[in-house]
């Protein structure tokens, strides 16, 4: 390793140690802002996709129950129908309060347009054949709704893995980098101690 000895080429290996040096940190930054991007994920994941998700079942169940409720039942009442429709209403709401596509406002949209046609009172004119056409159309869009989930859902999970991928790159990068910092200390202390060998002192009699 004589091409370490001279003073040209530790300045070399100087400026190379602090580009390593550079590397590492702009990795540390990398790694910061993954995890940020990870957490991101994991929220919307949750709350715009799962908890939408239970929405849209709670949603479906209470028209199946508004349905089955007017073909069963011999005493129809409004209160029963506005019951369900009120929890529909803030089932929609909490909907509308998450981070919604273009598509998703839209058959949102639809979706409390049918609502709002069904909460006629039933002795208002609202026959039971025109409820379940309501019905039938309401459940479209939550299907639609559910399906946009899954979709969503799928780029959320691609997405988390480029950024797993990524990390392991640079986790790599930084691997390498670390080793040749050593290396590159290494070398400067050898080549310095050989720059300045020790002097034996002379023995001297009394």
């Amino acid at each position: 390793m004589k091409w370490a000895y001279s003073i040209h080429n530790k300045g070399k290996l100087s400026v190379l140690l602090m580009v390593i040096v550079g590397v590492v940190l702009i990795n540390h930054f990398n790694e910061r802002n993954n995890a940020d991007k990870m957490r991101k994920a994991m929220t919307a994941m949750y709350q715009d996709r799962l908890m939408v998700e239970s929405h849209i079942y709670e949603i479906a169940l209470a028209f199946s129950a508004i349905r089955e409720y007017y073909q069963e039942s011999t005493k129809k009442t409004d209160q029963f129908l506005l019951q369900k429709i009120n929890r529909i209403d803030t089932r929609i709401e909490l909907i509308q309060k998450t981070q919604l596509t273009a598509e998703e406002e839209r058959h949102l949209l639809h979706l409390a347009d049918w609502v709002s046609k069904i909460r006629q009172p039933s002795a208002g004119g609202l026959v039971v054949p025109e409820m379940e056409k309501h019905i039938s159309l309401s459940l479209a869009e939550l299907e639609k709704l559910s399906e946009i989930q899954t979709e969503e859902g799928k780029a959320i999970i691609l997405q988390t893995e480029r950024i797993i991928h990524s990390g392991e790159r640079f986790a790599e990068l930084e691997m390498v980098a670390l080793l040749l910092t050593l290396l590159l200390i290494q070398i400067l202390i050898i080549s310095n101690r050989s720059l300045h060998p020790l002097t034996k002192i002379p023995y001297k009699l009394n």
